[in-house]
């Protein structure tokens, strides 16, 4: 555990300075207490965020639990509720995008850089099939990387880092590393609904899968790796490219985007999109870039709630919905 930590830092040290405190999301659950005990263990500064979606019937008292580890353990807490809406997402989805943004939230108002989630090798292979299934494209694939922007709402936190030191930890190895140090945890009972794909791949699909191919966890995750080195170095070149088709304001400038080939075409436009918290899949993109491609004013569909606006060669995004409620810090 504390080698594979150890290597995180070293990794992180080369693409950011360390902050002043590193904010960990803490469920309560084994997978991020662990983190937390183990960070906590090598002396790093701390300071844990338990989000509190008021769902299940035992939300509070997992609150109460991880503030009296923390007071315990000596780690600064803060707690954050926040009120999960059904919406085109599911539940689940829903409070993942509310969870997110209560934290990025509070760490803009308290000035912290940094947020470090206990995701682990069995979740990134979960990802990855779930991509796979989803027919994400290859980006998609090659899941989630340890150190990298925030996803919800990128726009809005260009600043923000998203860590996941356990990337390289198996599932096995954090539940053995509570037991060894005997840490209280709490237990999801959500963790156990296969009507949840994520636990429906975890539970159902990933044994099956084991059991008659019992290299596919090592093969799919070696292939995710790929991607992302892949997608590593285009991110760095669509990054070259930027200022050259984006305008200070934001805008795409369309003459000089028409002018790259095509691959740089989607690169760019997708990293325009993210660049203002708009995904689409690769066949939407596809689409717009073909308009685009096409010299005429006017207005183009990107998503639900999402337009693209041409006028004078420039492109810019119009926003047709709400914006989301204030969470309630506590």
């Amino acid at each position: 555990m504390k080698q594979s930590l150890e290597a995180f830092l070293s990794d992180f040290k080369r693409q950011a300075p360390l902050p002043a405190s590193f904010v960990v999301a803490y469920s309560g659950g084994v997978d991020s207490t662990v983190l937390l005990h183990a960070l906590h263990a090598m002396g790093l500064p701390l300071h844990a965020v338990h989000v509190n979606h008021q769902i299940q019937p035992q939300a509070n008292a997992w609150e109460e639990h991880c503030k009296n580890q923390c007071e315990h353990w000596g780690v600064p807490f803060t707690a954050l509720r926040v009120d999960v809406e059904p919406g085109d997402l599911g539940l689940e989805g829903q409070a993942r995008v509310v969870r997110y943004r209560a934290i990025f939230s509070w760490m803009k108002a308290n000035q912290h850089t940094v947020l470090l989630c206990a995701h682990h090798r069995d979740d990134q292979l979960e990802t990855v099939l779930l991509q796979l299934l989803r027919g994400s494209g290859l980006r998609g694939v090659g899941g989630m990387r340890a150190v990298g922007p925030v996803g919800v709402d990128r726009h809005l936190h260009p600043d923000l880092l998203l860590g996941r030191p356990l990337l390289d930890c198996s599932k096995a190895s954090l539940l053995e590393y509570a037991h060894v140090n005997r840490l209280p945890h709490i237990e999801d009972p959500s963790n156990n609904d296969t009507t949840l794909r994520r636990n429906w791949v975890r539970h159902e699909l990933l044994p099956n899968l084991e059991e008659h191919f019992p290299q596919s966890p090592k093969a799919l995750l070696q292939l995710a790796e790929f991607f992302r080195a892949h997608y590593s170095e285009e991110d760095s070149n669509t990054q070259a490219n930027a200022p050259q088709v984006v305008c200070a304001a934001g805008r795409l400038q369309l003459i000089q985007w028409r002018a790259l080939d095509d691959t740089a075409q989607l690169n760019t436009l997708r990293h325009w999109l993210l660049g203002h918290g708009v995904r689409c899949g690769k066949l939407k993109l596809i689409e717009l870039a073909r308009q685009l491609r096409v010299n005429k004013g006017g207005i183009r569909e990107v998503k639900k709630g999402w337009q693209v606006k041409v006028s004078r060669q420039q492109a810019h995004l119009l926003h047709t919905e709400p914006e989301d409620k204030a969470i309630e810090p506590r």
